[in-house]
C-alpha cells in the first residue's frame, strides 16, 4: 500500500484535524493567550498526529504485505481467508468476516465441482470400458467373415476404437502423473504394438512402412508411449497420398536421449498452420476439407502427455510433400 494512496484514503480525517487546529489557534489568540503557548498548543498535538499516522500507516502495510506474501505462496488462492489472522479492529473485522462467508460459498462450490469432475470422469472410464466389449466383438465377427463389406467394417470400428481411447485419455488428462508406471522399454516392441494395431487400414489405404535402428530402449511409460504413437500413425493414414504413401520410422541414438522420427509423404501442413497442430480442437485446412470426422484433438492430446512424461514433440512439414514428428525421450531415468 502506497503512501499517497493512505494520504488519500484519510484525507477527511486529515481535513478534520487541520480544522480543528485552525479554531484552536484562532480561539486562543482571541483570548489573548500568549502567541508561544498558542504555538505549544498547535504544534505538540501535530506532532502527536504525525507520528500516530505514520504508525497506523506502518502497522497496515505490514499486515498487506504478510497477506499478500502469504497470498503468493497458497496453490488455492481462494483459501486465503482460512489462513489469514483476524484482524483487532472492527471495521476490518466485519470486511473479515464478509470474506469468510464469501470464501465458504466458493469452497462448497469448489468441492460440488470437483465432485461432478470425479463423478463425470469415473462415468467416461466405465463408459469405454463397457463399450469396448462390443467392438472387440464386432471386430471378432469381421474376422471370422472375411469380404470387402467386413473389411470396410472393421475399418470403421477401428477409428470408433480410436476416438473411444482419446476419450479415456481426455478424461485421465489431468491426473495422467497418478497412472505413470516409467520403466526400461524397447522402442522396437512399442513400435510393432502400433503398427500391428493399424495393420489392416495400412494394407487397405496401401500404405508401406520403413523402419530404421528402432533396437534401442528408453525409459518412459509404455501405455502413454504407445498412445502417442498410434495417433501420430493414425494422423499419417489420414493425411496420406493418394499413390505410393509411406511412412518412415527412424530412431536416433544420442548420449542422453533417443530421438524418433516418424515420417510420411502426405499432403503435408501449411507453414502457416504448423505451429498450430497441438492446440486444443485444431483441425487446419487439411481437416476441415479432406477429414471433416477430424477433431484436433489426438495431437493436442500427444503434446499435454509428452510434457508429463518429460518427452519433446516437435513438427515439420512442407505442403504437398512430407510431414515429420519428432520425439526426444530420454535413455534413462531423471536423476540418474
Amino acid at each position: 500500500m502506497k503512501l499517497g494512496r493512505y494520504i488519500k484514503d484519510k484525507i477527511n480525517f486529515i481535513l478534520a484535524y487541520i480544522i480543528y487546529i485552525i479554531i484552536i489557534i484562532s480561539y486562543t489568540n482571541a483570548m489573548g493567550v500568549d502567541k508561544n503557548v498558542v504555538l505549544v498548543i498547535s504544534i505538540m498535538p501535530t506532532i502527536f498526529f504525525i507520528v500516530g499516522f505514520i504508525t497506523s500507516y506502518i502497522i497496515k502495510n505490514r499486515y498487506i504485505k504478510d497477506i499478500e506474501k502469504t497470498m503468493e505462496g497458497l496453490q488455492e488462492k481462494y483459501l486465503i481467508s482460512e489462513i489469514i489472522k483476524k484482524p483487532r479492529r472492527e471495521e476490518n473485522l466485519a470486511y473479515y468476516k464478509i470474506l469468510k462467508k464469501a470464501n465458504k460459498s466458493m469452497i462448497d462450490n469448489v468441492s460440488e465441482i470437483i465432485y461432478s469432475k470425479k463423478e463425470y470422469k469415473e462415468y467416461i472410464e466405465s463408459w469405454v470400458h463397457e463399450i469396448k466389449i462390443p467392438i472387440t466383438s464386432a471386430k471378432l465377427l469381421c474376422e471370422n467373415n472375411k469380404s470387402d463389406i467386413t473389411n470396410k467394417i472393421d475399418e470403421e470400428l477401428e477409428e470408433i476404437n480410436n476416438f473411444v481411447e482419446q476419450a479415456l485419455f481426455y478424461a485421465r488428462l489431468e491426473q495422467v502423473s497418478n497412472d505413470f508406471m516409467i520403466r526400461k522399454i524397447e522402442i522396437a516392441e512399442i513400435i510393432k504394438n502400433v503398427l500391428a494395431r493399424n495393420k489392416k487400414i495400412m494394407i487397405q489405404n496401401n500404405m508401406k512402412v520403413e523402419i530404421r535402428n528402432i533396437d534401442v530402449s528408453v525409459y518412459t511409460d509404455e501405455k502413454w508411449l504407445e498412445f502417442i504413437l498410434n495417433q501420430i500413425i493414425i494422423n499419417a493414414i489420414k493425411y496420406k497420398k493418394e499413390y505410393d504413401s509411406k511412412v518412415t520410422i527412424e530412431a536416433i541414438e544420442n548420449k542422453e536421449d533417443i530421438k524418433i522420427l516418424i515420417k510420411d509423404n502426405g499432403i503435408g501442413i501449411k507453414e502457416s498452420e504448423i505451429n498450430r497442430i497441438f492446440e486444443k480442437g485444431f483441425t487446419g485446412t487439411n481437416g476441415r476439407k479432406l477429414n471433416k470426422k477430424s477433431t484436433g484433438i489426438g495431437l493436442y492430446l500427444c503434446n499435454k502427455l509428452c510434457k508429463e512424461l518429460n518427452i519433446e514433440i516437435e513438427a515439420q512439414s512442407k505442403e504437398n510433400e512430407y510431414t515429420q514428428i519428432n520425439l526426444k525421450i530420454p535413455k534413462s531415468k531423471k536423476g540418474e
